[in-house]
């Protein structure tokens, strides 16, 4: 079995400790994994079925503190196994994203070239909210003393938005100077 960027990111958490599918629906909004993974409610709970009918996972019902009953999943040592796989490629393999914006740089000559500009000047700052914003989660996951790898999720986005930010620098000079 290949797990999914979704499968390994779930199975991460799980690799954390045993959770319930409401705790790992809390745990993704909390880290703000919507952002990097393709975690939603409702595909958690597709995601450990599938994952449970592989072995990758195992579940026990439990009675809550208000006395509801729950499925608690835990990682298998097969799951694990395949999480490190899944971990080991993603580590090793660049992905190459597709940008939105590709669509418009390829396509700019149908815009007047004001109104490109224009458009490029209300990316740029958006850009530089979107840095701010990353700037700021790594001055909490700092302050809250959460480990460099963590950390990582906020820096990483950094240096790619400081590379956007020239690349935007670059095109909208080159276009300048086009007639």
């Amino acid at each position: 079995m290949t797990l999914s960027n979704a499968e390994a990111a779930l199975l991460g958490l799980l690799a954390e400790k045993p959770r319930h599918p409401y705790e790992i629906e809390k745990e993704v909004e909390l880290r703000a994994m919507r952002q990097w993974t393709e975690l939603s409610m409702s595909s958690i709970y597709k995601l450990l079925r599938n994952l449970e009918k592989s072995g990758a996972v195992t579940s026990h019902a439990e009675i809550s503190d208000n006395n509801r009953a729950r499925r608690i999943y835990r990682l298998t040592e097969a799951g694990m196994a395949l999480l490190q796989d899944k971990l080991r490629q993603l580590l090793r393999e660049p992905e190459y994203p597709k940008w939105r914006i590709d669509i418009a740089t390829s396509n700019i000559a149908l815009l007047p070239k004001a109104e490109a500009l224009a458009c490029l000047q209300e990316y740029r700052v958006n850009l530089q909210k979107a840095e701010q914003c990353y700037r700021d989660l790594a001055d909490y996951l700092t302050c809250a003393g959460c480990p460099g790898y963590r950390q990582s999720l906020a820096q990483r986005p950094i240096h790619l938005i400081l590379a956007e930010l020239a690349w935007i620098d670059e095109f909208t000079a080159q276009l300048e100077e086009t007639p």
